[in-house]
This record gives structure tokens, C-alpha cells and sequence, in this order.
């Protein structure tokens, strides 16, 4: 009852919908008389994936930071032009409108009258949930509130993130160990697996292992002692890769075909970067053609990096754009995939935190991406792979390079591993406002505002850029 509060706003987000689909996110509100806990997952799904995969965290900063694409007018951000001001909105959505939907459906779970082993079961998938969410703000922002961020503490003070980390790997140990396969979970709601329990330990582990690894290198020890919890059930194959499939609807479409869209948005602010173009070219990848399409002369151009907004206009008409599957109403955020899975399991193998060979787990990397593509000739992989080995000498780099180009258009997952492995490794553009490329975000407006006490605790420059996160090191 004392989230009575949140559950009044939430039913002013959206009512009940189908478990399958998105497809009444839209459902007048004023006619709902109760909310469920699938309900809230919905809700939170959509808003957590759209915000991920989205303009202001992708498009406009992922996609940027890693080079993957140009902006063509309004450079500011390719350029670093950014203040406290830039992440307000994302910062609200991913405590306001994800935060408090999932732990207020973990509480109606618990009251729920069903079994212990189903509630077990829906309550681990809000924990994953709720890990992800968490994870993305560290690693955005670096230290932030979680042990006081959802409860009736109105100004929560900051943990440091070796806190936040420890506590969200233990939360999905803790719900790897305890999934019941034998009972039943959300029979809707899930957009991702549909409550499938055996996709969500798999899902579950890979996310340990991955938030494990992003530890390798400030604390070896805890890195190992999840990634052996975590090796023996993890996503194994392309079917199996996590999706977050958004809805032909306009309303509920992919955030990025919303920003192209004639009839809604009407923006054209992206090319695909010329660094891009030219990686990929000199490797021989054919997976170029997936990610960009002609331009009006009929070849990939890619447009230079880092423009200022005069320069970038000039080229603006002669060079591509991102392949339109990339921005499909339909075009699922990948939320995890074999090909990650792959690469991580090399580093943890070149690491020695688990047994197996690296270089065979690198070239499964790099045919489940071609995969996941569309690329699927045997010798065509073969030849690739060939071409581009895995050489155990300077590993970071070769699983650096082929990690950054798998995860075109997961922007923010890029830039996280760029900052973690520091490959490929780019350049700083001459227009740029600052000397290096950003390592965080900005603390937002709101929190200079309203809760400065608590962020003055962890830093006097809320702006800044470029202080590193606690685990990126190097």
C-alpha cells in the first residue's frame, strides 16, 4: 500500500496490454481499474530499451562516442559540446519511469495469490530488469544512488560503484540460482522471452558474465568468481539472443524510426562516419553493406568525424546513411547475443578466470555476428576470419576491434568496451571543445538543483567529462 503513489502515475503511463506485443501501451488510462505486475514490466521494458537504444543515448551519444556515425547539421555532440543539462531526461526515465515501475511490481508479486516458485520466478526477471537499469547509470554516470534511490528517502545519497557493481552481480547470482524451471512465470507482459524461464537464466548469466568481465581489470578477483558462476547456462546460440522487439505502431515503434519518420520527427541529423567506412572497407567486412547504404553517388561514403556544423552541412547530400533495417519500426534493441557471449568468454579465457580456448571462442564471435547479419556463406566467414586473426599477443585489440564492430547500433554497449579494452582506437576530432574523448556522462541539471548536498559528496564538477568510471582504468 505505501506504493499506492506510484502505482496511481504508472496507471497514467498506460493500462493492460497483450503479453505478445506492445500493442495497447496506448489503452485510454482513464478506463483502467487495476494494474497488474506485467503491466509495470511492459511499461518498463519499453521505457528502459527505448531510452538505450534511443536519440538522446544512442543516436546523439553511443553511436558518437564510438564513431559509428557523424552527425550531418547540429554537430555539438559529436563535437562534446554537452552540459548538465543534455541527460536530465534520461536520468528521470531510468529512475522514475523504470526504477520504481519494476520494484512496485515487485511488491504486487509478493501479494499475489500464487505460487512461491511462480512468484520466485516473476521476481527475478524484475531483479534482471532492475540490474540492467542500474548497471547503465553507473556506467553513464559513475558513482549514483541505488541502496536509497527507491524509497521514501527523497534526497538518496551516491554509492560509490564498486558498491553498485558487487550488489548487482550478487542480485543475478542470486536469481540464477533460484529460478524454479518447473513453474511458470509471466504468462504477459514480457516483451523479451515471454516469460520463457529457461531464455531468462541464459539471459540472466550472460549479463553476470558480461558485468563480471567489466571488472577484469580493477578487481580480478570478484570478475573470476562470477564468471565461473555464470559460464555453465548462457545464451549459446542466435535464436537464443535477447531481443526487445518494438511494435509497427507509430506510437511504440523503434525510438530511432520515430526520429526519421516524415510523420513524426522528420530528422535526417545522422551519417554513417567515415572511420566507419574505411575500418570496415580495409578489413574486407562485409558486413558494411548491412550497416550503411549508398550514397547519391551510388558507393558507401562515409561522412568525416566531428564536424562543425558548416562542414558537415557541405557534405551532408553526398554521403550515406545507416541501412534502413537499422531503423525499422520494428527493429529490436539487442538487448544480449551469442556473438557478445563469444567474445567475452575469449577474455575470460585469455585471462585464465575460466577454461577454454580464446581463439576458437573469438571466431565464434565473429560468425555469430555475421550471422546475426545476415551473412551466412561458409567460406565467405572463413576467408574473413582468415584475414582478421585472433592474435593472443595483443588480445585486446582483436577483441576490442570485432566487439566494436558486432555491436553497431547498441551504441552505449560500444562505448563501454571501448572504454574498458581501449580498442579500436580513435581519434579526437580538431573541432572537438575538450582535449580527449568522454569517459561519463554529466550529472544532470535535477541533481545539481535538488539534491546537491549528496552529489557534492562525490564530485564538485558535475560537468565534467572526462574523470574516469571506477573500473575503467586503463
Amino acid at each position: 500500500m505505501k506504493k499506492i503513489k506510484l502505482l496511481i502515475l504508472t496507471l497514467s503511463v498506460l493500462s493492460l496490454y497483450r503479453c505478445d506485443d506492445l500493442s495497447d501501451l496506448n489503452v485510454d488510462p482513464n478506463t483502467a481499474v487495476a494494474v497488474a505486475p506485467s503491466t509495470l514490466l511492459t511499461t518498463a521494458q519499453f521505457n528502459y530499451y527505448s531510452r538505450v537504444s534511443g536519440v538522446n543515448m544512442n543516436a546523439d551519444w553511443g553511436q558518437l562516442m564510438v564513431q559509428y556515425w557523424a552527425q550531418n547539421e547540429y554537430t555539438e555532440e559529436q563535437r562534446y559540446n554537452v552540459n548538465v543539462t543534455h541527460f536530465n531526461a534520461s536520468w528521470r526515465v531510468f529512475y522514475a519511469d523504470v526504477l520504481k515501475e519494476l520494484y512496485s511490481a515487485k511488491e504486487l508479486v509478493e501479494n499475489e495469490l500464487i505460487s512461491d516458485d511462480i512468484k520466485t520466478n516473476k521476481k527475478n526477471i524484475l531483479d534482471v530488469m532492475i540490474a540492467q537499469t542500474f548497471i547503465t547509470l553507473t556506467d553513464s554516470y559513475g558513482d549514483v544512488p541505488y541502496t536509497e534511490a527507491i524509497s521514501d528517502i527523497s534526497l538518496p545519497a551516491y554509492d560509490k560503484q564498486e558498491i553498485i557493481y558487487k550488489g548487482i552481480l550478487e542480485m543475478l547470482k542470486n536469481a540464477s540460482d533460484t529460478y524454479v524451471s518447473s513453474a511458470n512465470s509471466f504468462s504477459s507482459g514480457d516483451v523479451i522471452y515471454g516469460g520463457n524461464i529457461e531464455n531468462w537464466k541464459k539471459l540472466t548469466n550472460s549479463l553476470m558474465l558480461k558485468y563480471a568481465m567489466r571488472l577484469s581489470d580493477i578487481d580480478p578477483s570478484t570478475a573470476e568468481k562470477y564468471a565461473k558462476a555464470a559460464e555453465n547456462n548462457l545464451i549459446s546460440n542466435n535464436a537464443e539472443n535477447a531481443l526487445f522487439t518494438f511494435d509497427s505502431n507509430e506510437d511504440r515503434a523503434n525510438p530511432l524510426f520515430r526520429n526519421l519518420s516524415p510523420l513524426i520527427d522528420n530528422r535526417d541529423d545522422y551519417c554513417v562516419s567515415e572511420y566507419l567506412v574505411t575500418t570496415l572497407e580495409s578489413m574486407g567486412d562485409p558486413r558494411l553493406d548491412e550497416y550503411a547504404k549508398p550514397a547519391s553517388g551510388g558507393t558507401i561514403v562515409g561522412m568525416p568525424y566531428g564536424l562543425n556544423d558548416n562542414d558537415a552541412t557541405n557534405l551532408k547530400s553526398t554521403t550515406s546513411r545507416p541501412n534502413d533495417q537499422v531503423r525499422e519500426a520494428t527493429t529490436p534493441h539487442v538487448v544480449m547475443s551469442y556473438s557478445e557471449v563469444e567474445f567475452l568468454l575469449a577474455e575470460a579465457y585469455q585471462r585464465n578466470f575460466l577454461t577454454g580456448n580464446a581463439q576458437d571462442a573469438y571466431n565464434k564471435g565473429i560468425e555469430a555476428s555475421m550471422n546475426q547479419w545476415g551473412i551466412t556463406d561458409g567460406a565467405t566467414i572463413s576467408s574473413y576470419i582468415a584475414n582478421n586473426p585472433y592474435d593472443a599477443s595483443n588480445w585486446k585489440m582483436s577483441l576490442g576491434t570485432q566487439k566494436w564492430v558486432a555491436l553497431y547500433m547498441n551504441g552505449l554497449e560500444a562505448w563501454n568496451e571501448w572504454r574498458r579494452l581501449d580498442y579500436p582506437q580513435l581519434t579526437v576530432p580538431t573541432e572537438a571543445v575538450i582535449s580527449s574523448i568522454p569517459v561519463k556522462l554529466p550529472y544532470p541539471l535535477s541533481e545539481t538543483q535538488n539534491n546537491s548536498n549528496q552529489l557534492n559528496q562525490v564530485t564538485t564538477t558535475p560537468g565534467n567529462l572526462t574523470n574516469k568510471v571506477w573500473w575503467d582504468v586503463n
